[in-house]
């Protein structure tokens, strides 16, 4: 049976990026860049599992219509799926209370996060977020 993820790129009014840093402790890829999001659960859309993953993962309520779905990937018996929403607040109306599966987080522009250095055995699906944002800017 394939699982579905959803994750959300959580864009500001000044065009930044909310990224989170793993825990220490996380089971997969510890202390990596991450993206808020999860496993999506058998009665729940891939937008409702995002609004829900968003909330617990960083306290901020976001709603499922304000999401536009970016891309889908599959990897093995795993189907991601990347949402966006942007918010018309800044990092400074924005309240991040991070759950125990991140340490920290940081407001990043899309030049500061291309730029991020990619650590060794990083997240597939990390990397291909990069990649694909890599794209649109080049566009």
């Amino acid at each position: 049976m394939i699982k579905a993820v959803s994750k959300a790129l959580i864009k500001n009014k000044n065009g930044k990026y909310l990224l989170l840093y793993r825990g220490d402790t996380h089971p997969n890829f510890p202390g990596h860049l991450d993206l808020p999001g999860g496993e999506v659960e058998s009665e729940e859309t891939s937008k409702t599992a995002t609004a829900r993953e968003v909330q617990e993962e960083t306290g901020i309520c976001i709603y499922p219509n304000g999401l536009k779905k970016l891309f889908v990937k599959q990897y093995k018996n795993t189907k991601h799926v990347l949402f966006e929403i942007v918010m018309d607040k800044t990092e400074a109306d924005i309240s991040v209370k991070l759950s125990w599966e991140h340490k920290k987080y940081r407001w990043m522009t899309l030049s500061e996060l291309l730029d991020t250095n990619i650590p060794e055995g990083a997240d597939p699906y990390y990397i291909d977020v990069i990649d694909y944002l890599k794209h649109l800017s080049e566009t």
